[in-house]
């Protein structure tokens, strides 16, 4: 499962990419022209204070708590 959040001007790159595969989850800040991946984190222990806290470095506090909901509901 992929998705792509599109925030603009409150996130690096302009993009946060999120994939859930099993048994780890990928987040990357995306250019928002290029698509070129500016930041890239794996987590292989579902550790939510260390997603959010990747989280709220590529974007804002309200953006990272929406992600990190989808992550956690899907």
């Amino acid at each position: 499962m992929t998705k792509q959040f599109k925030i603009g001007e409150y996130a690096i790159g302009g993009i946060i990419k999120v994939s859930k595969a099993k048994g780890h989850v990928t987040i990357q800040a995306l250019d928002w022209d290029t698509k070129e991946v500016l930041i890239n984190r794996r987590f292989f222990d579902w550790g939510e204070e260390a997603m959010s806290n990747c989280l709220n470095d590529l974007t804002s506090c309200y953006h990272a708590d929406k992600i990190l909901d989808y992550i956690k509901n899907n």
